[in-house]
């Protein structure tokens, strides 16, 4: 398995070498286009002697959905290969594209991760204009000092909040209230006035509102709690407005066998949950238990924390926590069990505080000082493991719009957002191992016995039942249940002449073995199907059950004299 940071070009040389390697157990097809012209992949896993791709439970993993966020894409590539190289090998990669069927979007911003990846700039999502129509005025971030990164800018001014930190230099700590005598910054990342736009007199600062010339967030643009511009900043003109996303939509709305859901961000080190709207009380207590044991098993896998949206994010200040976000549409709309993975924690790596472990209102209470005390954890342990590739110190420049700054702090891609290099195979190692194990979560149908009784001469009852041997439901989850008319169908083909019963006729929903109380087996685990048919004897006739979410399992039976 290779672990490393792929161009557009070179993701889909991976896919179609591998696809043609692998034909019985691998699938790409192309399900759209991005505003510059790229082709969107998607991957489809499963072993096709085992049954078709959509007769099978499936789980849905995306990545990259921000354009920095690239080793989410590197995990989605590290667990293709890795599901592929390791079938008939590794007992879950083999359980895992037997029983169930795995679909891949291994990058959704594919503009901006590509911009991302081959030039000094950074894109929250697409490098379109957005949500202006035209070039906005004034400041934005440029490599000016032209070293091929970003970094930050510290600016001289007497009314600079910043001043440089007395137990180490390289940090800038918070200006104290009351402090006066000493040399003080105004700190922004390093960038530009845009003379060609700008008209009047030149901004002596950036401003939020120049900044965001490419303000688009792909991920706050799903129809779900949708909030428009004006509530949510990056929401895009109107749910589902970028082509990108359009795709993601409608390849889930032909995928109806998507049961679980993973969505690959940057970073954290932590597995995110259902809810956002409010703590675990807002979920029934089904899916409470359900969310909770899945998180657990990626917690024991991964070494990740695991907790709640609301959890985790909730400052107590929001209208709507982050409307518009993908796992919540998959599961407050569709009612598929979903996640979001936020990879790499490099707070946790340098003993110092971070969200995915203690929330965000936690670190909100923290004061200047004890956040002084976490950012020195944090460049300590960044020179004293990556050294000159991880830390820049602040030079000098001689600034065409701000005059004399210094430019330096970290790297910003590829140590604060993403992995360094020689870390990203254990991150894709330890991510990969949750994303199977959610996999072989979902339901797998069995049909545990089938009888054929005589009742008089040419005349034949049959019954069969079936179970469900995974973890989840197949509705998913109760939330499934909920929204989903349609369950369980058990059916019977063949020559015959029904007397009684329906084929098709519905079984309703199964529980899976996650779905129960303690030491007892789940009351609706198993479901049967009766039928009183007249038939030759000799005659071969079709028993399967199937539903949308569970995948279909047939049997063959013989009506014997």
């Amino acid at each position: 398995m290779q672990a490393r940071y792929w161009t557009h070009d070179e993701i889909w040389a991976e896919l179609r070498r591998l696809e043609a390697a692998n034909p019985q157990l691998m699938r790409v097809e192309v399900i759209g286009q991005s505003r510059q012209g790229r082709d969107i992949a998607a991957v489809t896993l499963t072993d096709a002697a085992f049954g078709n791709s959509d007769d099978k439970a499936a789980v849905l993993v995306d990545a990259n959905i921000h354009a920095g966020e690239v080793s989410g894409n590197a995990v989605a590539m590290y667990w293709i290969q890795w599901c592929i190289e390791q079938y008939g090998q590794h007992p879950e990669a083999t359980e895992l594209l037997r029983s169930h069927t795995v679909y891949v979007i291994p990058r959704i911003a594919v503009d901006g991760a590509e911009l991302y990846l081959t030039t000094p700039a950074r894109f929250r999502s697409s490098p379109h204009l957005y949500p202006h129509s035209q070039t906005p005025d004034g400041f934005v971030e440029d490599d000016v000092n032209g070293d091929g990164r970003v970094l930050m800018m510290r600016v001289p001014a007497e009314d600079g909040g910043y001043a440089i930190d007395e137990i180490d230099p390289r940090i800038m700590r918070p200006r104290r209230p009351g402090e006066f005598g000493g040399k003080y910054y105004h700190v922004f990342p390093e960038g530009r006035i845009d003379r060609a736009a700008k008209t009047g007199p030149l901004p002596a600062l950036p401003t939020a509102k120049a900044a965001r010339r490419h303000g688009m967030d792909f991920n706050r643009n799903f129809p779900i709690r949708w909030a428009g511009e004006t509530g949510q900043r990056g929401a895009g003109p109107y749910p589902l407005s970028e082509p990108e996303l359009r795709a993601l939509a409608d390849f889930v709305h032909r995928h109806p066998n998507i049961s679980a859901y993973a969505a690959l961000h940057t970073s954290g080190g932590v597995i995110l949950r259902q809810p956002s709207t409010g703590d675990d009380a807002v979920l029934s207590e089904v899916d409470r238990a359900l969310f909770t044991r899945v998180a657990k098993i990626g917690e024991q896998v991964s070494g990740y924390f695991s907790g709640s949206n609301y959890e985790k994010f909730a400052t107590g200040h929001e209208k709507v926590l982050m409307p518009g976000a993908a796992d919540d549409w998959m599961y407050d709309h569709l009612g598929v069990l979903s996640f979001t993975i936020e990879i790499w924690d490099l707070d946790g790596r340098a003993g110092a505080r971070g969200y995915g472990q203690h929330g965000m209102r936690a670190l909100l209470a923290l004061s200047p000082e004890e956040i002084l005390e976490d950012e020195r954890k944090v460049y300590a342990y960044v020179t004293r493991e990556f050294g000159a590739d991880g830390y820049f110190d602040w030079k000098p420049f001689d600034h065409p719009d701000f005059g004399p700054v210094e430019i330096g702090g970290l790297d910003p891609k590829f140590i604060i957002q993403n992995p360094p290099l020689r870390l990203l195979p254990e991150e894709c190692q330890k991510v990969s191992a949750f994303l199977t194990k959610l996999g072989l979560s979902t339901a797998k149908l069995t049909i545990t016995s089938i009888s054929c009784e005589c009742v008089e001469d040419g005349v034949y009852r049959i019954v069969a039942e079936a179970a469900n041997a995974g973890f989840l439901p197949t509705s998913s989850t109760d939330k499934g249940k909920q929204l989903l008319l349609e369950g369980i169908r058990a059916e019977l083909s063949g020559s015959y002449e029904m007397i009684a019963g329906a084929s098709p006729q519905s079984v309703g929903h199964l529980d899976g073995y996650g779905v129960r109380s303690r030491y007892a087996p789940p009351a609706q685990q198993r479901g049967y199907a009766e039928w009183l048919i007249r038939a030759a004897v000799g005659t071969e006739l079709t028993v399967s059950f199937a539903g949308p979410r569970a995948g279909r399992v047939s049997q063959v039976i013989r009506i014997e004299g």
